[in-house]
C-alpha cells in the first residue's frame, strides 16, 4: 500500500487529451500519480460526454500502469458520488490531492473546489491559464496521440469521429469557429498514447450513437 506522500496525487479521469495532459505536466513536477478517478453514470458502466466504457478506461490506467477507482452518480448527485469515490482513494491511496484537466473555466474550477471543500482532498489544476492553442502546440511536439470520440452533433461533422486529432485536424475545426482544444465542449477525445504509456491503447470502433444532450458518441471497446 502505498505511504502518505505531499507528493502524491490522484487524476480526476475522462480518458480525453486534457486530464491526461494534465497528470503528465504533474508528472514533470516531480509528483507521483497514485491512482485515477473516473466518474460513470449511475445507470451505466459509461462516462457521460466521453461516452467512454469502464472496460476502455481500465484498458487505458493498464498503458499507464495505474489503478483506476470509479465512482457514480445519476443527474443531480454528481457531488455526492464524487464525494464517496473519495473516500476511497483517501483510503486506499493515502492521496489527498485531486488534479483536473481544466484550462480556463472559472466556473468549472470554482465548483469543484466548491465540492472538495471539507474532504480533506485539495484540488490541483496543472494547466491552469495554460494558451490553449500553445496546449495543442506542446500535446503534438510531445507525441500526445488522441481520437475524436465525441462531438457536439450541431456543431461538427460526424465524419470527425474516429479521427486522430492532427494539426491539420485542430485547424479544420478551428476554421469553423470552434476552439481546437474543445475546451467549450463542443467534442472529446480518447488518448490511445502519450508519453507516460508503457504501450499504446488497442481499441476497437464501433457504430455511432446520439446521447440526450446532442451527442454523437463512437462506441469505443477494448481490443
Amino acid at each position: 500500500m502505498p505511504t502518505t506522500s505531499e507528493n502524491n496525487f490522484c487524476t480526476s479521469w475522462s480518458g480525453g487529451k486534457d486530464a491526461c495532459f494534465a497528470l503528465w505536466q504533474s508528472i514533470q513536477k516531480g509528483f507521483t500519480p497514485t491512482c485515477l478517478l473516473t466518474m460513470l453514470k449511475d445507470d451505466k458502466d459509461q462516462t457521460s460526454a466521453h461516452g467512454l466504457t469502464r472496460e476502455v478506461l481500465e484498458a487505458q490506467a493498464a498503458c499507464m500502469q495505474l489503478p483506476i477507482i470509479f465512482g457514480k452518480a445519476s443527474v443531480g448527485e454528481y457531488e455526492a458520488g464524487l464525494k464517496a469515490a473519495l473516500q476511497d482513494v483517501q483510503k486506499t491511496f493515502k492521496t489527498f490531492q485531486l488534479a483536473f484537466g481544466d484550462i480556463d473555466l472559472q466556473a468549472h474550477r470554482d465548483w469543484y473546489e466548491k465540492i472538495l471543500t471539507g474532504t480533506g482532498v485539495s484540488p490541483a489544476f496543472p494547466l491552469w491559464h495554460y494558451d490553449r492553442q500553445q496546449l495543442l502546440e506542446d500535446m503534438f511536439a510531445n507525441g500526445f496521440e488522441t481520437m475524436i470520440v465525441s462531438l457536439k452533433a450541431d456543431k461538427l461533422d460526424r465524419n470527425l469521429l474516429g479521427k486522430v486529432l492532427t494539426p491539420d485536424i485542430a485547424d479544420t475545426i478551428q476554421k469553423q469557429g470552434i476552439c481546437p482544444t474543445g475546451e467549450d465542449g463542443e467534442f472529446h477525445t480518447l488518448v490511445v498514447n502519450a508519453p507516460h504509456f508503457y504501450q499504446r491503447l488497442d481499441i476497437e470502433t464501433g457504430e455511432v450513437i446520439e446521447d440526450e444532450w446532442g451527442y454523437s458518441q463512437l462506441t469505443i471497446s477494448a481490443a
